[in-house]
């Protein structure tokens, strides 16, 4: 066994260009585990906007690896942290983690290394939300052939892979987390007069309605979309507040066409917040949170405090957890670039009486079975479990790991 195994318990290496402040749960959940040891190699100071990053998880080893962007023509960049690479080159893991990105220079430069050693490296990484095609899959398809395996986001992305030609029993769908434990202890703390507090300071009355955004105020987003379509449920008579809270490039565009819109009284501009006690305060207080596009951890979050999901159904513009929003149990999906579609969710969602009572339960059923730290890290587990010897009661190495197969293995022969 190479020396990642020396203390009896195999060493698992993650990769990773930062540790965002939700991942501090599952790397302690993951470092807690009897089984494995944990590495993680990452950049504790890298630069992403409007992103908190934890502190080193307290479970795991470990390591800084500064990472350096190399800017390329048409806005392109990749990413390189050559620690992380002379770290494993040393350390000689039992199984390497590496982030999934086809811009990852670190990710190729492993997953070659893995393929010239023998060691198993998978990729953690999103897949496909949508067909691809040309120089772009040419490029993605490579890097995934390399790997031994792929943990996956979602389930949408394994069946797009499959229909790609990789092997089915080489895509291991993970799901995400938040920091579940947390907000459901703050979930509990939360009362149905701090609700009512903190929408009278907001100037909610007693028979209008409260709809959210949490996340970035950034394009991709589509934000002002969401101000057109709140503008149409007004117009129509309709009592409705909007929450903003971030920050972001949008934002002084928002608030102007916010005034435009005369919509100045509805709209509240919150600011960014990371304190989870404010946060879900403000989710258990909504009737209905909105994300107009990109919708992701924000789908998640406000799920675990309860309150339903509306958003479009071009699947390709968000990302994988938009899985946990099904069409009247969790939330709503209007038509895609149908403005009136969008204003007539919002109302059937809150009027004649907001249907998030009725839907709350399947809305936090969805994170204690599926979208938390726990199952998050089990699944994690159970994946890499495939790929490395675990020493048996007795002392002596078990034999269910999987031989590395062929690159071409990874994929069908579509002949």
């Amino acid at each position: 066994m190479n020396e990642g195994g020396t203390a009896g318990r195999p060493l698992i290496t993650l990769q990773q260009v930062c540790i965002p402040h939700y991942r501090r749960r599952l790397y302690d959940t993951l470092g807690a585990d009897p089984r494995f040891r944990f590495q993680v190699l990452a950049d504790p100071g890298a630069a992403v906007p409007f992103l908190p990053l934890a502190e080193a998880p307290r479970q795991c080893e470990f390591q800084a690896a500064t990472q350096y962007v190399i800017r390329l023509p048409y806005g392109f960049s990749l990413s390189w942290q050559p620690t992380a690479l002379a770290a494993v080159l040393r350390r000689r893991p039992d199984l390497i983690v590496a982030q999934g990105s086809p811009y990852d220079l670190t990710a190729w430069m492993l997953t070659i290394v893995g393929r010239i050693t023998g060691l198993p490296v998978l990729l953690w990484t999103h897949g496909l939300q949508a067909d691809e095609s040309g120089v772009k899959w040419t490029v993605r398809s490579l890097l995934y052939r390399l790997s031994r395996g792929l943990l996956l986001y979602g389930d949408h992305a394994k069946r797009l892979l499959i229909s790609k030609g990789l092997a089915a029993d080489r895509l291991h769908v993970i799901y995400n987390s938040l920091d579940s434990a947390e907000q459901s202890a703050v979930s509990e703390r939360i009362t149905f007069e701090d609700c009512e507090r903190f929408r009278r300071s907001l100037g909610i009355g007693a028979d209008e309605r409260l709809v959210c955004f949490t996340g970035r105020l950034q394009p991709v987003k589509r934000l002002p979309w969401l101000l057109q379509a709140l503008n149409i449920v007004v117009t129509q008579g309709k009592k409705v507040h909007l929450v903003l809270v971030g920050e972001g490039s949008d934002r002084p565009q928002l608030e102007a066409l916010s005034t435009e819109l005369g919509l100045n009284r509805w709209v509240h501009f919150l600011g960014a917040m990371y304190d989870e006690s404010r946060l879900g305060l403000v989710l258990s207080a909504s009737d209905l949170a909105v994300v107009p596009s990109g919708a992701g951890l924000s789908v998640m979050h406000a799920l675990a405090y309860g309150t339903p999901v509306l958003l479009h159904d071009h699947v390709e513009e968000h990302f994988p957890e938009w899985e946990a929003v099904k069409e009247r149990e969790t939330g709503w999906v209007y038509r895609n670039g149908d403005l009136s579609d969008c204003a007539r969710k919002i109302v059937d969602a809150l009027f004649p009486n907001p249907q998030k009572p009725t839907m709350a339960v399947a809305c936090r059923a969805m994170i204690t079975h599926r979208y938390n730290s726990g199952t998050h890290a089990a699944l994690f587990i159970d994946a890499i479990a495939k790929y490395c010897s675990l020493p048996s009661p007795g002392g002596t190495e078990s034999t269910h790991m999987e031989t590395a197969p062929p690159p071409a293995q990874l994929e069908h022969s579509a002949r």
